[in-house]
């Protein structure tokens, strides 16, 4: 199984530690870039990149906190919205737009990825797996991994590997962290098993 493989300097904290710092780069060749912020709050455009990866961030205001607004049609309006004027800088510049999906952000499931795939033709997709799973889901996380990876794995532009490690919120909730690649509660070889090939794959393990 063929699986080109993605470059990037680190795993950075907080709740997207999906996100890698500096340029991510394919045989040493610059192939994207984080947009630092959402597409609620862009921030800093990266120059001189052919892709940009970005989450599309939460109502609650923090990319570290949901908001159940995120799930209801305030949430996919303001994502409409957002993604217009975000898309539009990147065409402008001549770059892909890649969204990232995150469990706590206005796009945070397959559905909600499917429906954004289908209405906005022309963007792309850079799959975390782990970053679509709850800490309830944990105990089934191979049949969640095994749809995820199965619907959205083979129309991926990257797939993103990072683990998830069993924490207690701010309220003393059951919750996950992000932890780098093989550190976590995710079994490796079963992910292995349901990766799709031809799919550029960047590993976040430090």
């Amino acid at each position: 199984m063929i699986r080109p493989t993605l470059t990037a300097d680190r795993m950075r904290a907080g709740a997207c530690t999906a996100m890698a710092a500096g340029t991510i780069t394919a045989d040493g060749t610059p192939w994207g870039a984080w947009l630092q912020g959402s597409l609620l709050d862009p921030g800093e455009w990266p120059e001189a990149t052919p892709r940009v990866l970005v989450f599309t961030g939460s109502l609650s205001g923090s990319p570290d906190d949901g908001d159940l607004r995120n799930w209801m049609p305030a949430g996919i309006e303001a994502c409409r919205g957002a993604l217009g004027s975000v898309r539009k800088r990147a065409e402008d510049r001549g770059q892909r737009l890649l969204v990232v999906p995150h469990a706590l952000h206005l796009v945070s499931d397959l559905h909600s990825t499917l429906r954004l795939l289908r209405e906005h033709q022309g963007i792309g997709l850079a799959l975390a797996p782990a970053a679509l799973l709850t800490a309830s889901m944990l105990d089934h996380a191979g049949d969640h991994l095994a749809r995820i990876l199965g619907t959205l794995g083979p129309v991926a532009d990257a797939i993103i590997l990072h683990d998830l490690a069993r924490c207690v919120d701010q309220d003393g909730e059951p919750s996950v962290k992000a932890c780098p690649w093989g550190r976590g509660v995710l079994d490796p070889a079963l992910v292995a098993s349901l990766m799709p090939s031809g799919v550029h794959t960047l590993t976040l393990d430090r």
